[in-house]
């Protein structure tokens, strides 16, 4: 057998074990910092996760994405969180409540940018259906598919004011909202959204990002 296969197989046997514990010893081990055991409490509940989730997604947002993205955006950030050796909660409940608020967070950033894309009109309608297109392709392609996507987007522009006006652009803040936080006039951030706009059309035409 290959080290690779042994190291395979190995975590493969950790994870059995942990998930023969009950709650209460997963949560030790993850306030330990235990990352397979934060993985066998996904794995050992996550349908019950998933109905939670699903219970809160209405008829159009079905439509953008199901359950089991959001799922898999909850384990990233647990398993991160866990690695980290940030998780606190003393009690099996105050778990499932930390549990539950990262799946609920997941979801409200998730709809908000699929939301805000779709809502663009305009001189940003064909940018933001170009990008919303890409999103949805990456997310066939791997979990971490449209997080990449958006990442690569944001280097692509100069570290700044740029980056940030992309980052609340991309959720739908208006050129006020944005001005707000990154300290100009509405004015200027429209000037400065109209230049990173053509910067992405470029982009997106030229098979970069």
């Amino acid at each position: 057998m290959s080290t690779l296969l042994k190291k395979l197989s190995l975590t493969a046997e950790r994870r059995v074990a942990v998930t023969k514990l009950d709650p209460v010893q997963l949560l030790m081990r993850m306030r330990a910092g235990d990352r397979d055991a934060a993985a066998a409490f996904l794995d050992e509940f996550g349908p019950r996760i998933r109905r939670r989730v699903r219970g809160k997604l209405g008829p159009s947002m079905r439509r953008l994405f199901d359950s089991q993205e959001i799922l898999s955006t909850l384990g990233r950030r647990l398993d991160m969180f866990v690695g980290q050796g940030k998780l606190q909660a003393a009690t099996v409940p105050e778990l499932w409540g930390l549990v539950f608020r990262m799946a609920d967070n997941s979801l409200i950033e998730k709809a908000r940018l699929f939301r805000a894309l779709e809502a663009r009109e305009g001189e940003d309608g064909p940018v933001a259906r170009r990008m919303l297109e890409r999103l949805r392709e990456a997310e066939r392609q791997s979990e971490e598919g449209p997080l990449i996507e958006i990442d690569t987007a944001l280097r692509s522009l100069e570290p700044g004011i740029d980056r940030e006006i992309l980052s609340l652009w991309l959720t739908g803040h208006t050129s006020a909202e944005i001005g707000q936080v990154v300290g100009l006039a509405a004015p200027a951030v429209r000037k400065r959204w109209e230049k990173i706009r053509h910067h992405l059309r470029d982009l997106f035409e030229s098979g970069g990002c």
